[in-house]
């Protein structure tokens, strides 16, 4: 195996015919090569799509990629969490997360585009927003330069931008890595010294890989909107992307099923376990995102509102209130009742659903932040009449008090009613899937799952020597 297999794709040398047949990936190679090419097609159709309009394909690629990247972390926590809570029940199926979760580093080098086109999809990334005394300089984002550029100049090379970027990568592939080799490993190799290294690897990953998706979601997705900030974001963003895994287990697993894999270790016991984490983190999802919109609506302060008015004109809103009713009250309300968790094709479809839904929800997050061509990079500036009064009275907090009387001023300036909605209007892309987009995801969604099947034929389907795989087997729900 060469040195860049080994590094991007699998980090384990193949020992699949060390495995039991029953063990073995026996489906039809065009399960992994239909989903890989096809996959990788769209993603370059998306770009030839694109090329009239790179800002757009940048926009596109960058939600189709966190998704991708939120899916992995999902699946991350997943094996990290069976490991430090010792669980049985879902051992059988625990390679299938354990190989979604090792396309970090095809994920790392699949990111390089966002890296080339930062300054496409960063308003922060700017250099004329630093220059002072200039009628583009933006005080706030003068004061949160430091983060971006250090320890360069301000609108430069973001280097600690990047950093964080190598970091994040970097860590998560190591956890990733190890809990997947040792894992494999022990197919071949039963050891309980193998089993304490999955626990260790666990324990000291959660609490690393928890700050490094905080950080990411700020980086990648909140930073779109530099004004803005959420202390909740890294929350909201693993709460979908741990949703979003959650449903591509279960998925896999029902597609191994179907050809003819792991017909004895997963039963309709795990699948409806499955279904179950499935019910509760649409639950859970929608706690977070109803959490974080009610604070900023019951504190009704200008700078932290106005994030949610972008995404409620020019279509955003109706796209928001599907969120509401097709990713969580149909979705609560089938996947409520114990037989939907049980009938296989219904779960499947509600596995896809949400899947779909879950990158809908990243593509109303980022969209609204596209700056229209007809403005350029002066859009910001000629946001003044609504806006100037909320950031006139950040700016002076930075400095200095500010008087009570003059931040309720500034704050009742800006949000004049008739002002805002016109402005908003006028600065917003409407809402619309275009093809690029449509590309971008579906091509991330393939390229993941082509990668996590194919890997899959290097190793045994599940970790039949794990010190659990029997208890496992005689998993029942009471």
């Amino acid at each position: 195996m060469s040195a860049l297999t080994r590094l991007f794709f699998d980090p384990v040398d193949s020992d699949r015919d060390r495995a039991a047949r029953r063990y073995q990936f026996v489906g039809d190679r065009l399960l992994w090569l239909v989903p890989l090419a096809a996959g990788a097609v769209a993603l370059v159709l998306a770009l030839v799509f694109g090329l009239g309009d790179m800002q757009r394909f940048f926009y596109a690629y960058l939600v189709g990629w966190t998704f991708a990247v939120s899916i992995s972390i999902g699946a991350l926590f997943f094996v990290m969490i069976q490991h430090i809570t010792k669980a049985r029940w879902s051992v059988t199926l625990r390679r299938i997360p354990e190989m979604l979760a090792a396309n970090f580093p095809l994920l790392a080098l699949l990111g390089i585009p966002v890296l080339i086109g930062y300054h496409d999809l960063y308003h922060w990334s700017h250099h004329d927003l630093y220059e002072a005394g200039t009628a583009t300089y933006d005080s706030i984002l003068a004061g949160k330069a430091g983060y971006f550029f250090f320890p360069f100049e301000a609108g430069g090379l973001p280097f600690f931008w990047i950093a964080r970027y190598v970091i994040f990568f970097a860590l998560t592939s190591l956890v990733a890595s190890k809990l997947y080799g040792y894992s494999v490993r022990n197919d071949t190799e039963p050891s309980a010294e193998n089993t304490i290294k999955l626990r260790w690897w666990s324990a000291f990953g959660i609490p690393i890989v928890a700050v490094l998706v905080s950080f990411f979601a700020y980086d990648m997705l909140m930073s779109l909107e530099p004004h803005w900030f959420s202390t909740m974001w890294g929350v909201y963003y693993f709460a979908g992307g741990w949703l979003g895994s959650l449903c591509l287990i279960t998925f896999l697993a029902l597609l191994y099923k179907k050809s003819g894999m792991l017909q004895h270790e997963v039963t309709k016991e795990h699948i409806q376990d499955m279904g179950k984490f499935m019910f509760a983190f649409v639950v859970f999802w929608t706690y977070i995102a109803f959490s974080q919109y009610m604070l900023y609506w019951y504190g009704n302060l200008p700078e932290e509102t106005l994030w949610f008015h972008k995404r409620a004109f020019e279509g955003y809103g109706t796209v928001g209130k599907a969120l509401v009713w097709v990713n969580f009250v149909l979705p609560f309300l089938i996947l409520l009742p114990r037989f939907s968790k049980r009938l296989f094709p219904l779960l499947a479809t509600m596995a896809v659903w949400l899947l779909v839904m879950h990158w809908i929800d990243l593509w109303w997050i980022a969209m609204p932040s596209i700056i229209p061509a007809e403005h350029g990079a002066e859009a910001y500036s000629t946001l003044a009449p609504a806006v100037e009064g909320v950031q006139t009275a950040l700016a002076s907090l930075q400095t200095a008090p500010l008087a009570p009387e003059a931040l309720a001023e500034a704050g009742q300036t800006a949000l004049d009613p008739d002002v805002l909605d016109a402005t908003l209007r006028e600065h917003l892309v409407p809402a619309a899937f275009h093809m690029v987009d449509v590309l971008c995801g579906l091509g991330f969604a393939l390229v993941l799952v082509g990668a996590t099947i194919l890997r899959s034929t290097r190793h045994a389907m599940t970790p039949y020597n794990d010190p659990y795989f029997n208890d496992s087997l005689r998993f029942e729900n009471v």
